[in-house]
């Protein structure tokens, strides 16, 4: 006789390391995809040679393995060696009984080895000053000319382009209408151009087709207009007379152009998110990326050497990326974002942010890429249970991505260098 129990409260399974330790809402969807099976003494729990698509944990009762030289070994629940699962290699290699009635969880293999690949847990967010990581090998030299650098206030950060810097100006000034603003705009006819390209888009378009500047703003309001002047704006930095460094810029900028519009149309679902800003920190998340390959340039140590170029980046881009965004006056939600964007596990706040955002439309735009293979399951990442008041799936997420194709393939297109 099997009996199959729903129910499994979360102290039940906490003896088991795999288990423990995991965010709290990880650990409840965990145990909703798993289950509880009773057995009684006698019945045949696994089979030499045979697959399982089940990994077994013993939560009650006693067991016997039995090898394929006839070895027995009894394990009971209460022992260290109902820690482990009673088989997880296939195909099976020995023959288990329940000598006991036994209780076992049963967790399906796919979730398992996705459980067992989940890089480790970082809850970390400070805005205390930033202390760079410790670092060695290769890269160490490197690593601490940064560090010095910017201890000494030496390391060349990119500048905002001019124009975002006018129209934060005339933005702030509540004295100003949409035609002083769209004035300011008109000065870079590229981004004058994508606004309308925008506001006429599926993202934003109204009843009416729009062909000026100020009604475009009036549309918009002044504070989507801003970022969205910045966003296009920011392209202009992502350039480099270093053919090797270009091609690295464009790469970058290409994956920031993708997740931007992906945490745009989360946003759209997530109460108390704004889809301009939800943008805007997908854009900037890799901006310390971005002040590495600038610094680059005159670092032939660097330039030329694509391996440790990629180590420094890894190692500091978060750092640096949240020097330069603290150096452009931004809130410290983007500033986050750029610290914490590949914490895939951090589980910090009890409502979704920004870094939630830009955590799950990069695990989204990874999707089909070799990198997919590196980085944890989307439904085991925290971030992605609090989206949507807590109520996506996977199956929910790809479609809300895919009901709003146009409308990111739009964005991206008015994000293109």
């Amino acid at each position: 006789m099997i009996q199959r129990v729903t129910a499994i409260g979360s102290n039940r399974v906490k003896k088991f390391s795999i288990l423990r330790g995991l965010p709290k809402r990880v650990l409840n969807y965990i145990l909703a995809e798993t289950h509880i099976e009773h057995k009684n003494a006698g019945t045949k729990i696994a089979n030499i040679g045979e697959t399982d698509n089940q990994i077994y944990y013993l939560l009650e009762g006693d067991v016997v393995k039995s090898t394929q030289k006839g070895r027995q070994i009894h394990c009971l629940a209460e022992q260290d060696c109902s820690l482990l699962p009673l088989v997880d290699r296939t195909p099976n290699e020995v023959d288990i009984t329940a000598a006991t009635a036994v209780d076992l969880l049963c967790i399906p293999r796919e979730l398992f080895e996705a459980i067992s690949r989940l890089p480790p847990i970082v809850n970390k967010r400070s805005s205390q000053p930033i202390e760079l990581m410790d670092s060695s090998g290769p890269e160490a030299k490197l690593y601490w000319d940064f560090y010095e650098a910017i201890q000494n206030d030496s390391l060349e950060l990119p500048s905002m382009p001019d124009i975002t810097m006018r129209i934060a100006k005339v933005i702030n000034d509540t004295n100003t209408d949409s035609e002083e603003i769209a004035q300011v705009v008109q000065a870079d006819p590229t981004v004058a151009a994508r606004i309308i390209s925008v506001v006429n888009s599926a993202a934003y378009r109204g009843k009416q087709q729009i062909d000026n500047l100020p009604d475009a703003v009036t549309r918009l309001g002044r504070s989507v207009t801003h970022n969205l002047v910045i966003s296009f704006a920011l392209g202009k930095l992502f350039h480099s007379r270093s053919k090797p460094l270009q091609k690295r810029m464009i790469h970058l900028w290409k994956h920031l152009s993708y997740v931007a519009p992906i945490c745009h149309e989360l946003a759209q679902v997530t109460p108390g998110l704004a889809p301009d800003q939800a943008m805007l920190c997908g854009l900037l998340h890799d901006i310390g990326a971005l002040a590495i390959l600038g610094a680059a340039r005159s670092n032939p140590d660097l330039s030329e050497n694509p391996e440790l170029l990629d180590q420094v980046i890894n190692n500091l881009k978060a750092e640096v990326g949240a020097m330069v965004l603290r150096k452009w006056e931004f809130p410290d939600y983007f500033v986050q974002a750029a610290l914490h964007a590949d914490d895939w596990m951090e589980d910090i706040n009890h409502d979704p942010d920004y870094v939630d955002l830009v955590v799950i439309a990069q695990l989204h735009a990874y999707i089909g890429t070799p990198q997919m293979f590196d980085l944890p399951r989307l439904d085991l990442v925290p971030a992605f249970h609090k989206l949507a008041l807590g109520k996506l799936t996977p199956r929910h997420s790809i479609g809300i991505l895919e009901n709003a194709k146009e409308r990111i393939r739009e964005l991206r297109e008015l994000l293109a260098l």
